[in-house]
């Protein structure tokens, strides 16, 4: 069973294995297109308001907000508004998952904790208050044109995993990062790798049939506005996998 945010429902599907049984997002949009796929799963508005029993998910999925950590920004880490580690921290430390998966932009790692502070001391802070609640965490950055998707960029996706967990694995895990390299072999030759651009600067928004526009073109259609809001938001699920594959396979070590 899963709690999860809202790039995870498709990847769990391309990966099998895992039950969705909630979500949390705030954008209506998103929540309109999300009752629209799985009209049979909560959908949670705030992750900061979420109020979940212990024990009620094995997984625990989140992509909070960049703004606070990108290098684009202006790195106000937990003195940005918009910041939700804290408070899916908070949900791990309660609900007490086997397993928790966040997503984020690379500058999360050299993100200050508020401005002003030493590089990094927001990424070192999350990784004290996940050991304090019982996990360990592994983490990698992956370049998304090396798995096949048509955005450029790079994406951290962490892994945490319960040490109570980690006492039963039966042998000790193959390294993270050699698992990605052989999956990254695979779609080497991916043709539409070649020449790729800005994950905007490739994305049009179909409006109606044979009706594409760019994201540079002003709308003042609503619904295109959201689309293309959710768009520049969104993560590809061939990214998504590659964490969720971790989890299964951490799990499939268990005695």
């Amino acid at each position: 069973m899963q709690r999860s945010g809202t790039w995870v429902p498709l990847a769990g599907i391309i990966t099998g294995g895992i039950q969705l049984c909630g979500l949390c997002e705030i954008d209506e949009f998103c929540c309109d297109r999300l009752r629209d796929r799985f009209p049979r799963v909560t959908i949670d508005p705030d992750v900061r308001e979420l109020w979940l029993e212990p024990g009620a998910a094995d997984i625990i999925t989140a992509s909070p907000p960049c703004q606070p950590f990108t290098v684009e920004g202006k790195r106000k880490g937990s003195a940005d508004e918009r910041d939700c580690i804290g408070a899916v921290l908070r949900q791990i430390r309660r609900i007490q998952p086997k397993f928790a998966v966040i997503e984020n932009v690379p500058g999360l790692l050299s993100a200050p904790l508020v401005p002003g502070d030493e590089p990094g001391t927001y990424f070192r802070q999350m990784l004290r208050e996940l050991w304090s609640s019982g996990y360990d965490a592994e983490w990698v950055v992956v370049g998304t044109a090396e798995h096949g998707t048509l955005w450029e960029g790079e994406r951290l996706l962490l892994v945490a995993t319960s040490r109570r967990i980690v006492e039963k694995f039966r042998i000790e895990p193959t390294a993270w990062e050699h698992k990605i390299r052989s999956s990254s072999e695979e779609v080497g030759n991916y043709p539409e790798k070649r020449g790729l651009q800005s994950r905007m600067a490739r994305t049009t928004v179909r409006t109606a049939p044979g009706v594409d526009i760019p994201p540079g073109v002003p709308s003042r259609n609503g619904i295109t506005r959201a689309r293309r809001a959710a768009l520049g938001n969104c993560l590809d699920p061939r990214i998504a996998t590659i964490a969720l594959k971790r989890v299964l396979y951490l799990n499939s070590l268990l005695s």
